[in-house]
C-alpha cells in the first residue's frame, strides 16, 4: 500500500508541475498596467496584477468633464472599462497559448496513461523525517484528520463569498467597497468634492485604497493563521509513518 500511496503522490506531483508550467506561462504573458477611463475622461483607473486598482486618478480638469455627484460613478465606470480591457488582452492571451488544448492534453495523460509507453521520470519527492512522530491511536489521528477537514470546508464556504470591506481616506470623504479582486463601488462626498483640487481628490482616492487593501491584507493573514493552526504538516507525518508501518501503530 505504501508503494501505491507514493507512486499516485509522485503522478499528482508531476501534474501538479505541469499544471504550474502552464500558469507561469500564461502569468509571463499576461497585460500589465491595463487603464481605463469613464466616457468623459475625468477619471483613469489602472488595474493591478491582483484585479484591484493599482491607482485612480482624476484628470487635472476633471471638474469640467464630471459633476461632483457624478465623480464616484465615473471611478467605477473607469474600472468597469479597464477590467473590460484587460478581460480582452486575457482572451487572447488564452487563444494564443491554446490553452484549453494544453489543459485537455494534460487530463487526458492524468487520467489515462499509455501502458505501453516508458514510465516518465518521476520528480524526487523529499523525504520526510518520521522518526520523531508520536504513535497515536488510529482512532484519534482519524478524528483530528476529520476536523481540519470540516475546518478546510468552512473556510472554503467563507471564500466563496469574499469578504467586502470599505476603505477610506483619512478624512472620510472618499469610501472603496472592495472584495479580493474587485472594486465594487466608489462614494464621494459631493459638497466636499466640488471645492477639491486634482490633486486633493487624487490624495484621498490614495488614502482609501491603501485603507482598503490592508483591511484585505488583514482579513487573509488571519485566514492563513487559522489554516496553520490545523497542522496539516503534523497530521499528514502521522499518515505517513502509519502507512510505511502500520504494525507499530496497532500493537
Amino acid at each position: 500500500m505504501d508503494d501505491e500511496f507514493m507512486r499516485g503522490l509522485q503522478q499528482f506531483q508531476q501534474q501538479a508541475l505541469n499544471l504550474q508550467s502552464m500558469m507561469t506561462e500564461m502569468q509571463n504573458r499576461m497585460p500589465q498596467g491595463v487603464e481605463g477611463t469613464d466616457a468623459q475622461g475625468a477619471v483613469t483607473v489602472r488595474m493591478a496584477a491582483d484585479g484591484l486598482p493599482e491607482f485612480i486618478r482624476a484628470a487635472s480638469d476633471w471638474q469640467r468633464r464630471q459633476a461632483p455627484e457624478a465623480i464616484g460613478a465615473a471611478v467605477s465606470e473607469a474600472y468597469g472599462a479597464a477590467m473590460s480591457r484587460q478581460m480582452t488582452a486575457w482572451g487572447q492571451v488564452f487563444e494564443d497559448v491554446d490553452w484549453q488544448g494544453k489543459a485537455d492534453r494534460l487530463d487526458s495523460q492524468f487520467g489515462q496513461p499509455d501502458a505501453s509507453a516508458a514510465p516518465a521520470a518521476q520528480p524526487d519527492i523529499p523525504e520526510r523525517d518520521l522518526r520523531y512522530v508520536v504513535s497515536r491511536p488510529l482512532d484519534v489521528l482519524a478524528e483530528d484528520v476529520l476536523s481540519a477537514f470540516d475546518a478546510v470546508e468552512r473556510m472554503d464556504e467563507t471564500a466563496s463569498e469574499p469578504a467586502e470591506v470599505n476603505g477610506t481616506s483619512a478624512a472620510r470623504h472618499v469610501t472603496l467597497v472592495v472584495s479580493k479582486g474587485a472594486l465594487r463601488s466608489c462614494e464621494v462626498d459631493r459638497h466636499w468634492a466640488a471645492d477639491q483640487s486634482y490633486i486633493k481628490l487624487n490624495q484621498a482616492f490614495e488614502e482609501a485604497l491603501g485603507d482598503a487593501r490592508d483591511k484585505l491584507s488583514s482579513i487573509e493573514a488571519a485566514a492563513a493563521d487559522g489554516l496553520a493552526g490545523l497542522q496539516v504538516d503534523s497530521l499528514l507525518d502521522e499518515a505517513l509513518a502509519i502507512l510505511r508501518d502500520p504494525q507499530r501503530f496497532i500493537d
